[in-house]
C-alpha cells in the first residue's frame, strides 16, 4: 500500500479567553504555527496538506509560504468558527467546527480517501516512520487508546474519511469541557463505534515523537532516551500479546 493522503493542521493562533489554556499568548501561538508549518511543507512524504485558521487571523504568512511550494497540493482555510460557539465548551469543540468546515468545504478533502490529522502547533519528528507503519498494516483507523479505552491520543491520528465523517465528526460534536467530556474521550468513543460497526484499528501504532509545548500547561514535550525506550520495549510487547492472543 502506499498512502495517498492528506495532512490536516488545525489551528487557532488567538484562542480569545480560552479556558484551561497556558500557552495563549497570540504572538507565541503564530511562532509555533510558523515553526510547524516551515516544517510540514518540507516533508517529502506529504502531497497534501490542508491548514485551517478558526480565530480569523491574518494568513499571509502561510500562504506567501505556500505559493513557493511547487511539490505539493496546500490549501489554507480561514474560518471565524472560535467566535461562534462558548468557550466552556473547550478548545476541543472548536477543533471539531474545524474538522466539520474541511469536510464540507475543502476541495482536497474532497478528492482524498485517508487523513492525518495533527495538532497545528506541533512537529512530530518520526512522522516518516508513523507513515511507513500505516503502509504495512493497512487499517481504517490509526490511532493510539489508552486510559481503559476513554482517552484518545490527539496529537496526531489518521483515519478514512468514512471514519472522520461518519464517526468523528458526529462524535466530537458532543466535546464538553465544563463536564470533563474533553474531545480526546470523544476520539476514543468514535472509534469504538467505528470498529464495533467493522472498522480496523492498529492495535500498536507508533508512539509520536512531538517536538512542541503543550496548551494547557505550557510545558515542552519531553522524550529523552529513557522514555523513548520504555515506549519502543510497550509497543514490542503489544504486538507480541496482540500476536500471541487466543480467542
Amino acid at each position: 500500500m502506499n498512502l495517498d493522503f492528506s495532512l490536516i493542521l488545525t489551528c487557532t493562533i488567538d484562542p480569545k479567553d480560552m479556558p484551561n489554556l497556558v500557552r495563549s499568548n497570540r504572538e507565541t501561538r503564530l511562532n509555533d504555527y510558523k515553526k510547524s508549518f516551515n516544517f510540514w511543507v518540507n516533508n517529502n512524504y506529504i502531497k497534501k496538506l490542508i491548514l485551517i485558521e478558526n480565530s480569523n487571523s491574518d494568513l499571509t504568512y502561510f500562504n506567501d509560504v505556500a505559493k513557493n511550494i511547487s511539490n505539493k497540493e496546500i490549501e489554507i482555510i480561514s474560518s471565524n468558527s472560535n467566535n461562534t460557539y462558548d468557550k466552556k465548551l473547550g478548545k476541543g469543540y472548536g477543533q471539531h467546527l474545524c474538522l466539520k468546515e474541511i469536510f464540507e468545504n475543502s476541495k482536497i478533502a474532497k478528492k482524498t480517501e485517508y487523513f492525518i490529522d495533527v495538532t497545528g502547533r506541533h512537529c512530530v519528528k518520526n512522522f516518516n516512520a508513523i507513515i511507513n507503519d500505516i503502509n504495512k498494516i493497512e487499517t481504517d483507523i490509526y490511532i493510539n487508546i489508552t486510559d481503559n479505552l476513554k482517552f484518545a491520543d490527539a496529537n496526531i491520528y489518521g483515519g478514512t474519511k468514512k471514519f472522520f465523517v461518519e464517526y468523528l465528526i458526529p462524535e466530537t460534536k458532543k466535546t464538553n469541557d465544563s463536564i470533563n467530556k474533553i474531545f480526546e474521550n470523544c476520539v476514543a468513543n468514535a472509534t469504538l463505534k467505528a470498529i464495533s460497526e467493522g472498522m480496523t484499528l492498529s492495535k500498536t501504532p507508533v508512539y509520536a515523537d512531538i517536538d512542541g509545548y503543550i496548551g494547557t500547561s505550557g510545558k515542552k514535550y519531553s522524550q529523552n532516551i529513557f522514555k523513548k525506550i520504555k515506549l519502543y520495549f510497550f509497543r514490542k510487547l503489544k504486538t507480541y500479546f496482540f500476536k500471541h492472543k487466543k480467542y
